[in-house]
């Protein structure tokens, strides 16, 4: 059993001789390819200029095609073809706005997709999303690097580089180095997992970890550094309280059990109070002491989250349906500025809400469709879960990115990155497809994965 459990919950252990035997090299070369071109996004300023939107997600595109037309027609789900025909829609109806300025969000939102399909299709090939998830992990600790040592670079020459040259708030910089540390963790506490569940001795654990775990303990080092560095005290209470929510609900079993010391059982139980603390501390903060508005005359006794939302809302309700179109934000936060608002307004991160924001440019309609989409897929992801021995690991990483992006979205936004939008999307397109593999299809190693 032990030699069995060695890499074999779904997607995270080190491909072994004979997972290599049975992986087509079609299998994962398009989500490998998608993840180096999810790395050159992030290092190209998230992609968030439009004509990165355009360039990558013309890219990711065709490795979407074509990582589907290798897997073969049974992969493609029905939600694929709707998701495509309702973006299509969108656009030809005219619901999107203007094509010369939407355009590039629409192609965001296809890319969205796309990396979605891949994740999914390499997740139905156990060797696929081994290989494609160690790729995933280097590239990012190679990112991270870059971006750490550009950083000091810059403070030291005195010079705008590192993360001020990359990314256009400390919000934004948060963000990907939030999801990144949630990335290199979720990978750690598997190796522990698997550790717990083969009963091994203290003095091979050390040895396991760094073999099966450096990786993510690279990366989990690398993005919090990063955070640090980013400065955002909002991002750095978030992100804890992900990474704290997610560590204790991913080894609840394994934290419970009898042998366990009083210490161990009492840190567990008070975890998902500290979690909600940070949570709480990171929305108090992004509300009641904006990073983003300079401190100095201009102000006003409202808070201006609170201006930015009101105006915004008052705006939206002149177009209520369909909104103003993608990529309209900017055009609508101008035409709201006030005397009295102009500070909050003119600040960077337009509404600093996701659900403002999707309403003023999609409409209610939009905002949704979008709720929607991202229920039936979590539905199901959680759905999976609760059959016996399921894997859990890739499911429980995708809930963790969604909560990271939920409170970013309330409180400073989670719009103005492409490529992280794209990671979380992969995540999720895999954790899609875990779901979906029946069980008489998992290995038998699988079903003894560990919790």
């Amino acid at each position: 059993m032990n030699d069995n459990l060695a890499g074999a919950a779904v997607g995270w252990g080190r491909p072994r001789s004979s997972q290599r035997s049975h992986t087509r090299r079609h299998d994962y070369l398009p989500p490998v390819a998608a993840v180096l071109l999810l790395m050159l996004a992030h290092l190209l300023f998230g992609a968030s200029q439009p004509i990165a939107m355009l360039a990558f997600s013309g890219l990711l595109i065709p490795t979407a095609i074509a990582s589907v037309l290798l897997a073969g027609p049974r992969h493609v789900t029905t939600g694929m073809v709707v998701g495509v025909a309702l973006v299509w829609a969108f656009a030809l109806t005219g619901a999107a706005g203007e094509l010369n300025r939407a355009a590039p969000y629409l192609a965001a939102l296809l890319g969205a997709g796309a990396m979605w399909t891949i994740g999914y299709v390499c997740a139905r090939r156990r060797g696929a999303l081994d290989i494609a998830w160690s790729a995933l992990i280097w590239s990012s600790i190679v990112y991270c690097a870059v971006m750490f040592f550009g950083e000091m670079a810059g403070r030291l020459s005195n010079t705008i580089a590192g993360f001020a040259a990359s990314f256009a708030t400390p919000a934004d910089a948060s963000l990907l180095f939030g999801l990144l540390a949630i990335v290199g963790c979720s990978r750690v506490l598997h190796v522990v997992k698997q550790m717990d569940a083969e009963a091994l001795a203290r003095s091979a654990m050390i040895e396991r970890l760094l073999r099966d775990g450096l990786g993510g303990i690279l990366l989990a080092g690398f993005a919090l550094t990063c955070l640090l560095l980013a400065g955002s005290r909002v991002g750095v209470a978030l992100t804890s309280a992900v990474i704290l929510g997610h560590a204790w609900w991913d080894t609840m079993a394994i934290a419970s059990r009898d042998h366990r010391s009083a210490v161990i059982r009492a840190i567990h139980q008070l975890t998902p109070f500290f979690a909600l603390a940070f949570a709480a501390l990171g929305i108090g903060l992004s509300w009641f002491y904006d990073e983003s508005v300079l401190p100095g005359p201009g102000g006003s006794g409202t808070l201006p989250h609170l201006q930015r939302v009101e105006a915004y809302i008052q705006a939206w309700l002149q177009h209520p349906v369909t909104g103003y179109g993608l990529g309209s934000i900017d055009a609508v936060g101008d035409r709201a500025t006030t005397l009295w608002n102009a500070k909050a307004m003119l600040a960077p991160g337009d509404a600093q809400n996701v659900f403002v924001h999707w309403l003023v440019e999609t409409g209610a309609v939009g905002l949704g469709v979008l709720l929607l989409a991202l229920a039936a897929i979590y539905g199901r992801v959680l759905v999976s879960m609760s059959a016996r021995r399921a894997p859990r690991t890739f499911a429980r990483l995708a809930v963790a990115a969604g909560m990271l992006m939920l409170l970013h979205g309330v409180s400073d936004s989670s719009l103005g990155l492409p490529s992280a939008a794209w990671l979380y999307a992969l995540l999720l397109g895999a954790a899609s497809g875990i779901a979906t593999v029946k069980r008489s299809e998992r290995p038998q190693s699988d079903a003894a994965a560990p919790e």
